[in-house]
């Protein structure tokens, strides 16, 4: 892994399979996910984009430097980094499909939230940035996320509990932290121990899944190439 995954202060560096790098570019525009399931909302996805790993030393501009150090201006900023770089080097062309189906929200339940808001003051060793916010320090203990809002927790259940898309849909706009622990119990045939661990932490979390119908967005990859050389 490279030395910071990551944004630095003067761009962007990691070692990865372009398949997050594609996801951390392209955020979907509707449905309240912070990023795309590669598995049902991807289309075109050549193998190589999930396993190969590069090497990625991108630079902003020095003009561009003050306002890069921005949170919120950074987001952008990345994104039209991430974009113009897979546009370069793998001629990347791509467009967006919405269409309307059932789909899992993640709401609030009677009892409540029951996890507390981001210190940003707060330092985290070992922790993983995650594509779609927030970070992840895995342990013994389980998963513990910092600074993720609740349109991340929505990715992170699509993706890592597989629940297909699954919509925030909580009204919480602020970044918490939240930790998921490994069940207890055997979770039973047809569920993997990840997803059980994921789905039974919501209840202690005050969170609940539900389901209703609503649009979702599909990234459809139109073109793309093994990257060049530099």
């Amino acid at each position: 892994m490279a030395a910071q995954d990551g944004p630095t202060p003067d761009g962007y560096r990691s070692h990865m399979p372009l398949l997050l790098l594609l996801t951390m570019a392209y955020v979907p525009q509707v449905g309240g996910a912070a990023s795309y399931n590669p598995q049902d909302q991807i289309k075109g996805l050549p193998d190589w984009l999930l396993s190969d790993g590069y090497d990625v030393d991108a630079r902003i501009a020095d003009e561009d430097r003050a306002e890069w150090q921005k949170p919120e201006s950074q987001k952008v900023m990345l994104r039209a980094m991430l974009q113009a770089l897979l546009a370069d080097r793998c001629k990347l062309a791509v467009h967006r499909e919405v269409k309307e189906t059932q789909v899992a929200t993640l709401v609030v339940a009677k009892s409540g939230a029951k996890f507390k808001e981001t210190d940003p003051t707060a330092e985290h060793s070992g922790g993983q940035k995650m594509p779609f916010g927030g970070v992840m320090v895995l342990n013994k203990d389980g998963m513990h996320f910092y600074g993720a809002s609740m349109a991340s927790l929505a990715s992170i259940l699509s993706v890592m509990a597989n629940q297909g898309p699954v919509q925030d849909k909580t009204g919480l706009t602020g970044l918490y932290d939240f930790t998921f622990a490994p069940p207890a119990d055997d979770p039973g045939p047809g569920i993997s121990p990840l997803a059980a661990m994921f789905l039974s932490g919501l209840n202690g979390l005050g969170l609940k899944l539900g389901s209703e119908k609503g649009q979702v967005e599909t990234l459809v990859i139109d073109h793309i190439e093994r990257p060049s050389e530099n």
